[in-house]
């Protein structure tokens, strides 16, 4: 009886563990925007942009491990020549809500702080 105890409880955290690591850049598909105006649109793995009321900015390249939480964000866009380099973490908080924090320079922290970083909140647009 014990044995069939723990196999079920190994089972369910083994279990949770594996849906933890199933995040990936297809869920953040669609336009996210925050009560600012502010926010990114995922097309695919490879066309994802940022968007700040009209204007539109091409994601040029990124890095993202999506086996951390919060999943580490490393993205490049090119502005008016200039390539600009930020590095963020993102975090799907459930289907319709997501919380980026993207900070300047080199240091990123490995979880959500309040000391540095801008803290956005983004509401998936249906």
């Amino acid at each position: 009886m014990k044995k069939i105890f723990y196999t079920t409880i190994s089972l369910f955290f083994l279990g949770g563990a594996v849906s933890a690591q199933t995040f990936n850049i297809k869920q953040l598909a669609g336009r996210w925007e925050s009560a600012e105006g502010g926010g990114l649109e995922v097309i695919d793995s490879s066309r994802i942009y940022i968007v700040y009321g009209n204007e539109k900015k091409q994601i040029a390249h990124y890095k993202a491990d999506f086996s951390k939480t919060p999943v580490s964000f490393d993205f490049t866009v090119n502005d008016d020549g200039h390539e600009i380099s930020m590095k963020s973490l993102l975090l799907l908080v459930n289907g319709d809500l997501l919380q980026w924090q993207v900070f300047e320079g080199d240091a990123k922290p490995v979880h959500f702080t309040a000391d540095n970083g801008d803290m956005i909140y983004m509401k998936r647009k249906k």
